[in-house]
């Protein structure tokens, strides 16, 4: 297994990088609730069934804690909170819910500190790896010898 990517050109005229080439995810497929359901049934002694009416009634009950303005924390997963945007006022008192548009759900995903050594003032150093994505290896669709390693 491996995230695969693919070397594409940045076209946008106003981007002061105009030209140059980035990594971009390339994606192979979706999978469904279905399909998900299904394996996690063969990981466990939940039927595809239950784990399906697990996942509708788990999408229901985040949605209901999010339209309550709560932050919904899944373990493994990430928090899940509402964003928006708003146009700026002036005054405090101006602002209202008419200058909010552009609703959406933020994921962030959980994340664990990998310590790595301590600094002279016992501080620690490391880095942050996403637990959806430990272990990534990637790997280019234009040379596959390209790979690198997540931990």
């Amino acid at each position: 297994m491996s995230i695969k990517f693919r070397a594409t050109r940045i076209g946008i005229l106003s981007s002061p990088n105009l030209g140059k080439w980035y990594a971009k995810m390339v994606p192979i497929g979706t999978i469904t609730s279905e399909q998900l359901a299904e394996e996690v049934s063969h990981m466990s002694t939940v039927t595809r069934a239950d784990m399906l009416a697990v996942l509708w009634s788990l999408a229901e009950v985040i949605r209901r804690h999010l339209l309550n303005s709560e932050i919904v924390h899944v373990d493994g997963l990430g928090s899940f909170r509402v964003g928006f945007r708003s146009r700026a006022k002036d005054r405090a008192e101006d602002v209202s819910a008419d200058d909010i548009y552009g609703l959406r759900v933020v994921m962030t995903p959980e994340r664990k500190f990998q310590q790595t050594g301590v600094t002279e003032r016992n501080g620690r150093t490391g880095y942050f790896t996403g637990e959806l994505i430990r272990g990534a290896e990637l790997s280019s669709v234009n040379a596959p010898t390209i790979k690198q390693t997540y931990r």
